[in-house]
């Protein structure tokens, strides 16, 4: 059992906001920009309002307060972060760029498009995306989050004026916002979204006395978790300079995280996808796939296919949707998959969860003789592959005319934003190697149908994981005819620590 009292203390002060405590927001502007003029961007970088880890928390201590006091209203809380593009450091005099490891972060996302399986062909072809194309520069992202979409303009126009004319090209800005009502905290398709998030070691008294760790334990079954299911991982897997993890060993830190140039430390990679979801048709797909199954419930199908209920109740605990398990942080992560569920009854290997996040089932990675050893030495190396997801929806609610054609007519979706210390080893590895791997964890799982893309032109995929109700008893499997998420939008960046900004990249 690793002694916490050892572990690294964490730069709260050094790490913009969003990487590991997340910016709080019920609604995020995305502003992809061009450097028109270096010299003026410089300055004007210099002078952005960054928000770091520490005042993040703090916002957070804030709204708890808030709520212990009863209130229910909103907090004017503003937050500002910044990342560019390998193209971007390059156009600032940023030396050695190309002795950063990560050759997909220098290659960016559009190049890397054919490997994720990203359509050859219509809206989620990179030729036709909105911003990373390969045609405009995007030379940075910037993101504004606060309490609704006049605050977060009204911050946007601040900076821009500040900027002054002839120093930055916005030319792509979107507005992301949480779902109304009970859908709050819900994506598009209706599911409760974020709930499973890695933990992360690292002390912080330093700049909080009276707070030990970032991440408490809060499991006493299990004193290598922060929340109940949410497994404690070496701050290197997120942020550079920091311990990573043993590919072997859960419990052993490797090294500080190297991402090739010394001022990366406090710095993290962001991958950005504008991800628009086809709503009406996911659920007229699983409506039908679910009478062709011999008219099971299409909630309970779309439950196997996500791998949780719409409360965000995990299959893997209950057969039915249960919101007060659902809503519960305590409980509703809490369970593991590997030798708990190796027939895929509870939960398919294909479901989304699993196929995202394999936790204890045994992967290509297992060595030992035993089923235990397997699982462990599996989860060892499974959670080198981690990322930390900060997303949220766009656009507006489904309307009736698109239920009653079961047809997208307005754009909506999800802003994915993860981050990382390696792009290829962890949002790109779990894209290839378990999502759209239709052997993985198992021959024949199929592809993740949520996020799963097969290759080439032909969208068709197969998953095994509808209902259990067949005569064998053995969960059956399911043809989807087309994708219900397509990107149209997104670059690879990296997010610098408050530090590096006011040396490297603006002197």
């Amino acid at each position: 059992m690793v002694n916490r009292d050892t572990e690294q203390q964490l730069a709260l002060d050094q790490l913009q906001g969003d990487i590991l405590v997340g910016l709080q927001k019920e609604a995020q502007l995305f502003v992809g920009f061009a450097i028109a003029d270096v010299t003026k961007f410089k300055r004007f970088l210099s002078a952005i309002p960054l928000t770091t880890g520490r005042e993040a928390l703090l916002a957070e201590d804030r709204i708890l307060a808030a709520r212990a006091n009863g209130g229910t209203g909103k907090l004017d809380i503003r937050g500002i972060n910044i990342a560019f593009s390998a193209q971007g450091l390059k156009k600032l005099g940023v030396p050695n760029v190309d002795n950063i490891k990560d050759k997909s972060f220098l290659a960016g996302l559009a190049a890397q498009s054919a490997k994720l399986n990203d359509p050859p062909d219509g809206p989620g072809a990179v030729k036709n995306w909105l911003l990373g194309n390969g045609v405009g520069e995007l030379d940075g992202l910037l993101i504004i989050t606060g309490r609704g979409r006049p605050e977060v303009q009204a911050t946007m126009a601040d900076l821009d004026q500040s900027a002054g004319s002839g120093t930055w090209i916005p030319f792509f800005t979107e507005i992301g916002t949480t779902r109304p009502g009970a859908e709050h905290g819900h994506e598009h398709f209706g599911y409760l979204d974020g709930v499973s998030q890695p933990a992360v070691r690292g002390r912080i008294d330093q700049i909080f006395p009276a707070k030990k760790f970032l991440n408490p334990g809060q499991n006493p079954a299990d004193p290598n978790q922060g929340l109940p299911g949410a497994d404690l991982h070496w701050p290197g897997e997120f942020v550079f300079g920091y311990a990573e993890q043993d590919k072997t060993d859960v419990e052993h830190p490797l090294g500080p995280k190297d991402g090739g140039l010394p001022w990366m430390k406090n710095g993290s990679f962001m991958v950005f996808r504008r991800l628009e979801q086809l709503v009406p048709e996911f659920h007229a797909t699983a409506k039908a796939k679910a009478e062709a199954l011999g008219g099971v419930d299409p909630d309970v199908l779309e439950a196997r296919m996500v791998g949780r209920f719409r409360s965000g109740s995990p299959i893997s605990l209950s057969d039915v949707d249960n919101p007060a398990l659902g809503g519960n942080e305590l409980k509703n992560n809490d369970f593991d998959f590997g030798g708990k569920d190796l027939d895929g009854l509870k939960c398919p290997y294909a479901g989304h969860i699993r196929k995202a996040y394999p936790r204890n089932d045994v992967t290509p990675a297992a060595t030992g003789a035993t089923q235990e050893a397997k699982e462990k030495s599996s989860e060892a190396n499974t959670q080198t592959h981690r990322i930390m997801r900060r997303g949220i929806p766009f656009g507006p609610e489904v309307g009736p005319v698109e239920n009653a054609k079961n047809q997208t007519q307005h754009s909506r979706g999800l802003m994915f934003v993860c981050y990382q210390t390696s792009i290829q080893d962890q949002f790109e590895f779990i894209t290839r190697n378990w999502i759209n791997n239709p052997d993985f964890a198992i021959p024949k799982a199929g592809f993740d149908p949520i996020l799963g893309q097969a290759e080439g032109s032909n969208r068709q995929r197969s998953f095994t994981g509808g209902p259990p109700n067949s005569p064998s008893g053995k969960p059956p499997t399911v043809t989807l005819e087309a994708d219900f998420i397509r990107p149209t939008g997104g670059g690879y960046f990296f997010m610098p620590s408050i530090h590096a900004i006011h040396t490297v990249l603006t002197q």
